[in-house]
């Protein structure tokens, strides 16, 4: 809830006057949540990153998802006249508005791209399901125990680093004042300033590393387990609907294709939410492992 956001000049007039915002006053949880935090978010990125229909009205599931690996602008998605069944694909828009000197058309089927992401989603599933404990070491996210364990470990390194700081400025006054005094002299108080001055600097850059490493390893934490819960919603996934595409994917990149070997070879990386691109080796080095 927001207040404050504006006011009259007088009760004479009606006219309302817009307050900067930093004079607003916010009230966080004043109403019951109707959703989740996590599919607020989602949504709000989902509005910001439009997908307009083509010029025939047709749009497709990876309309605003599908993305040029080499300049990062949108695919667009077309249909080819030459088929009966208006056979779609999907295209790069920097090629079709400038010249294909800007960037190639990254020229995709949309069948093909369907069942790429379909398979790559299914490996997933398969490993979170069979293999959650590998799949989360895989991810550098550790057990929940143990990340508690050395959470708790740096917490309690910040706050001693924290408290003798707090004890050197007191010390720093201390012997100031005995050298006013005359009970120190000049020389020896300048020893001992730059002692402390130095064990300050080392102690503050201890302390940004360590605030670092614990928001890091705590957002790290909670993104995988995020995931995971997203991926067992769909343990039994047979095909793709909007809202597994939604809910699961954050963007697809597709590469130009390679025919050097004589056969047209194009690599597609998916960019899932929470834990960024999953490499097919690294999913598939689970299974090996466990077999081992």
């Amino acid at each position: 809830m927001v207040n404050f956001r504006g006011h009259t000049q007088s009760y004479k007039t009606k006219k309302r006057i817009a307050n900067d915002p930093s004079q607003w006053r916010v009230f966080e949880n004043t109403h019951e949540a109707i959703i989740d935090q996590d599919t607020f978010d989602r949504v709000q990125e989902l509005r910001q990153n439009k997908r307009r229909p083509s010029r025939k009205g047709l749009t497709h599931i990876f309309s605003g998802i599908a993305r040029c690996a080499d300049c990062g602008e949108k695919l667009y998605y077309c249909t080819d006249t030459r088929y009966k069944d208006e056979r779609g694909y999907f295209s790069c828009s920097t090629s079709k508005k400038k010249t294909v000197a800007a960037c190639s058309s990254h020229y995709i089927r949309a069948n093909v791209l369907e069942e790429g992401v379909l398979q790559h989603m299914r490996l997933v599933i398969s490993c979170v399901a069979c293999y959650e404990g590998k799949f989360r070491q895989a991810l550098g996210a550790q057990k929940k125990t143990q990340l508690q364990k050395e959470l708790s470990t740096k917490r309690r390194e910040l706050q001693k680093a924290e408290r003798r700081i707090a004890e050197l400025d007191k010390l720093f006054k201390r012997i100031y004042e005995d050298m006013v005094a005359g009970k120190l002299t000049e020389v020896r108080f300048q020893m001992l300033a730059d002692d402390y001055e130095q064990e300050q600097a080392e102690l503050t850059e201890k302390i940004n590393t360590l605030t670092k490493e614990i928001a890091e390893q705590e957002d790290q934490a909670t993104s995988v387990e995020r995931f995971i819960r997203q991926v067992k919603k769909y343990l039994t996934l047979e095909t793709l609907t909007p809202t597994v595409v939604n809910d699961m994917i954050q963007a697809i990149y597709v590469h130009a294709p390679d025919a050097s070997t004589g056969k047209r070879v194009q690599e597609v990386e998916i960019c899932y939410n929470y834990v960024d691109i999953l490499p097919v080796s690294l999913l598939r080095g689970l299974d090996e492992r466990q077999l081992a």
